[in-house]
């Protein structure tokens, strides 16, 4: 028994080596970020940052290097490997935080380019996705001071919208899984050149609205906190309303903690979903006067409460329209109903519910401010 011990345990140091070595990564350059474009016949335009570590004289890893790279092909495995030839090292992917497609291929069709990147060995499905819209060269030409590399730059930008409900969060791996839904219809982060800064910044804008791989339309930012609240995905944020004691001024909700809860009834004909929003806020910021008393407190709720209703069944309605599951009510549905089947599209046959419900904390007559 001791020796097939002794035999295991040479056979794993020998089998379960590390993938790199300090000579290795010497000789790998990792790409940190793709930005894939299309010319005028829909061929892609492969832009590629990537990071080629440095050893210092005394073999530690010292400070890399940013290298960029631009390539063509037929496909975009084929532009990935015409890369390498004009690298003096292998380009690995295996660090590839951020999969930029502009809004030109993404119109044309990501039905083209998104297979590589579920198929190939180096690439991993944590990567987050986004669309941009604008110039890919002064996209990766950009010079930012928080982060010398967009990729990183993006993988943070994307996490930090739980400071804001005015944001969305799509990894490589979300988008896979809905576009193998019946519906096959999702929201996509937006990123754009800020152009009104004292510096060059880089900012998540709309969502872009993808149906059947192709780029349909826009979530305006103004939307993306209504849609947030209606698929549960608020983490953090603001509600901005009215303020009761003078309304031409707005009173500040800062979201503490929110959640969405879903319920399906299908009668036959209808697929009646109702979302129980419940929502946990502090007031932050008031514009003049404004007194804490109950009654005020319980007509911000209520004011709060309103605007989420009123604008999550008018994004849903115009949505519906056009025939757009962006909600993930198909897969409530088969959730609820297993057995039952809807032919055509489920959202024509839906009616929204909103059941709001706003508490706030932290306040009292004494903290009123006049």
């Amino acid at each position: 028994m001791k020796k097939i011990i002794i035999y295991f345990i040479i056979l794993s140091t020998s089998l379960l080596t590390g993938c790199f070595n300090y000579k290795d990564i010497d000789k790998i350059i990792f790409t940190t970020s793709v930005i894939v474009d299309v010319d005028e016949d829909g061929m892609p335009i492969v832009y590629e940052e990537a990071f080629k570590p440095a050893r210092g004289g005394n073999g530690s890893s010292g400070k890399g290097s940013r290298i960029l790279f631009k390539g063509t092909g037929k496909t975009l495995f084929e532009t990935f490997r015409d890369i390498n030839l004009s690298s003096s090292y292998k380009i690995n992917y295996t660090q590839c935080r951020g999969i930029i497609f502009t809004s030109k291929a993404a119109e044309k069709g990501l039905d083209n380019f998104i297979d590589v990147f579920d198929r190939g060995q180096e690439f991993v499905i944590r990567s987050d996705i986004v669309i941009y819209r604008g110039d890919p060269e002064k996209l990766i030409k950009t010079k930012l001071k928080e982060q010398d590399y967009i990729g990183l730059f993006i993988h943070d930008l994307i996490y930090n919208t739980v400071a804001s409900s005015k944001g969305t969060i799509l990894s490589l791996n979300d988008f896979l899984n809905k576009s193998y839904s019946k519906n096959n219809a999702c929201v996509i982060p937006m990123i754009e050149l800020k152009k009104d800064q004292l510096e060059d910044k880089v900012s998540i804008g709309d969502g872009a609205i993808i149906k059947d791989y192709k780029m349909v339309g826009q979530l305006r930012a103004v939307e993306t906190e209504s849609y947030n609240f209606i698929v549960d995905r608020i983490k953090g944020g603001t509600l901005e309303i009215p303020n009761p004691n003078c309304p031409s001024k707005f009173v500040t909700l800062e979201i503490l903690k929110s959640k969405t809860d879903t319920k399906v009834y299908y009668d036959g004909k209808t697929v009646h979903v109702k979302k129980i929003i419940n929502t946990k806020t502090s007031i932050t910021e008031a514009q003049k006067a404004l007194s804490f008393d109950a009654k005020t407190l319980n007509q911000l709720s209520k004011n709060a409460e309103a605007n989420i209703k009123k604008f999550c069944i008018q994004l849903f309605e115009e949505n519906k329209k056009m025939g757009l599951d962006i909600f993930d009510i198909g897969d409530s549905f088969n959730k609820a109903y297993p057995r039952e089947k809807i032919e055509g599209n489920i959202i024509y046959k839906t009616e929204l519910e909103i059941d709001s419900h706003v508490f706030i904390e932290g306040s009292s007559d004494i903290s009123s401010f006049k």
